[in-house]
């Protein structure tokens, strides 16, 4: 009587504890692919900081040239142009 009891309850653990080996093992699989969204959005960020910093540097440098092109010196106007127009 005890040894069918103790079988029950013997499979009945068995039984939860590869449900929850399960459970924990896809929640494993969930947080790696979460913290790889995670990577490549941050990735994605840092490209977005770069290309706007880039921008912004450019748009300084033709605004130098723009400058130096409505400036009273010929030679500077002149070249500051054709830098302008070779961009």
């Amino acid at each position: 009587m005890w040894n069918k009891i103790l079988g029950a309850l013997a499979a009945v653990g068995a039984a939860l504890s590869a449900i929850f080996f399960l459970l924990f093992r896809q929640n494993s699989k969930d947080k790696k692919a979460i913290n790889e969204k995670y990577k490549n959005m941050s990735d994605n960020m840092d490209a977005l900081k770069a290309a706007d910093h880039a921008e912004k540097e450019l748009k300084k440098e033709n605004e130098k040239l723009k400058e130096k092109a409505h400036s009273g010196n010929n030679l500077d106007s002149f070249n500051a142009c054709n830098d302008l127009l070779s961009k």
